[in-house]
């Protein structure tokens, strides 16, 4: 039977435009080829299914019973193709790319919601902000998270939310500071080229402070290093951080934060996407993480 699918459809073709010629060119196959694919059918069948007439075709009484048979087949055809879509759909999965902080820190809560709103599983992906703008032109991802615009024609950023920018220690600090009691703390920092540092030492010098003149006494080369090298530290140190990498230890007490007069820390996170691109897959993750910044 299932042989004889393609000439069932050779029928519903020659009988919807009522003519073997144009259902040759729908079908891309020769008029001839059509006929010969209606008469295997007949012929399996047992029986005439259609009339040729000088203005077209008709069906037999035959032909008319088939009909709904045929009708009913490609009903259940249809749905069968759907579920095959459905199913190579679902086992592709969706990547997002991220950020340091982003993809460690802030995406994770967010992935569940994303994987049952898109019914798919997501891969994410951290990486920096250069080689998410690469893979994303690259397709190697569906959309990334980003802490900077990297300028690229074929790359649309949207402003996401919020990152804050704290200063932070391994013992308490006051409350509110002045920017320039700083000075007395040593500082573990980021290394030289970190995007992090440049971006807070940009988001400083358009408040008129200079961080230059901070006690540095060390260098790590990412966030969770900085993070566990002044968590675990026997003596006091001070270094600048995104709140959401230090979040659960600053609500357990195992590190203290301090709001510096007059500065206002903090750097936005974009929703990269390819700009040819957009499907309803994306557009739907886009939009949940639009309308729920805070999870």
């Amino acid at each position: 039977m299932f042989r004889y699918i393609d000439k069932i459809y050779t029928f519903l073709v020659v009988y919807e435009t009522k003519s073997f010629s144009k259902a040759s060119k729908i079908l891309k196959i020769s008029q001839p080829a059509v006929t010969q694919k209606i008469k295997q059918l007949e012929e399996f069948i047992g029986a005439k299914l259609i009339e040729r007439k000088k203005n077209g075709i008709i069906l037999t009484q035959k032909g008319k019973y088939f009909l709904e048979i045929a009708l009913n087949l490609q009903e259940c055809v249809d749905k069968v193709s759907n579920r095959i879509k459905y199913f190579k759909e679902k086992s592709i999965p969706f990547i997002i790319g991220a950020s340091s902080t982003v993809g460690n820190y802030i995406l994770p809560n967010y992935i569940p919601y994303l994987s049952q709103l898109i019914n798919k599983d997501i891969n994410l992906i951290v990486k920096n902000n250069s080689q998410l703008v690469e893979l994303l032109e690259n397709n190697e991802i569906d959309i990334a998270l980003t802490t900077t615009k990297i300028n690229n024609i074929n790359i649309e950023y949207l402003e996401w939310k919020k990152d804050n920018i704290v200063f932070f220690s391994n013992k308490p600090l006051p409350a509110t500071m002045e920017f320039n009691d700083l000075l007395k703390y040593e500082f573990i920092c980021r290394e030289d080229g970190s995007v992090l540092k440049e971006e807070i030492s940009k988001i400083l010098k358009a408040q008129n402070k200079d961080c230059s003149h901070f006690n540095i006494t060390s260098y790590v080369d990412n966030s969770t290093a900085l993070k566990f090298t002044i968590l675990n530290a026997h003596k006091q140190y001070v270094s600048i951080i995104s709140y959401n990498s230090i979040k659960n230890e600053v609500e357990s007490n195992q590190l203290y934060v301090t709001k510096i007069k007059d500065i206002n820390l903090y750097r936005n996170i974009y929703i990269a996407i390819q700009k040819n691109k957009k499907n309803d897959i994306i557009n739907n993750i886009v939009n949940y993480l639009t309308l729920n910044e805070k999870i």
